[in-house]
């Protein structure tokens, strides 16, 4: 019974998520990638990539908004290298990302740009 639960516990997300294309700079401590954020949250990201950040590594982050001029600095660790596309069983390779710290004014930047997105529905299994 508790390994049922482990597993549900997997599958809630605590924020919604929103289906985008941001283009996004990581940085660890050895090296730079440039590449786009497929979803986000306001707990984290996901970027997908046949490359994926090593798992535990700290992450600067940019985000550039599009369509405007601004930009969201934050830092995040590397939780995770495969997600699931939704309502589907394949595997997407990259990096989710946790967020660990993000500047106030960059916290309420995201926010007001995810109040602006309609969220991602769950897949349905």
């Amino acid at each position: 019974m508790a390994d049922s639960l482990t597993i549900r516990a997997v599958h809630v997300r605590e924020h919604p998520r929103y289906e985008v294309s941001i283009p996004v700079d990581c940085t660890t401590r050895h090296l730079f990638v440039s590449n786009q954020v497929c979803n986000i949250a306001r707990g984290g990201l996901f970027i997908r990539s046949e490359t994926p950040l090593p798992l535990q590594a700290e992450v600067s982050l940019v985000l550039h908004l599009p369509g405007t001029e601004q930009c969201i600095r934050a830092t995040g660790r590397v939780i995770w290298n495969y997600d699931m596309r939704k309502g589907t069983v394949h595997i997407v390779v990259g990096s989710g990302i946790r967020f660990t710290d993000m500047p106030r004014s960059d916290r309420a930047l995201l926010e007001k740009y995810l109040a602006g997105l309609t969220p991602s529905q769950p897949a349905t299994h």
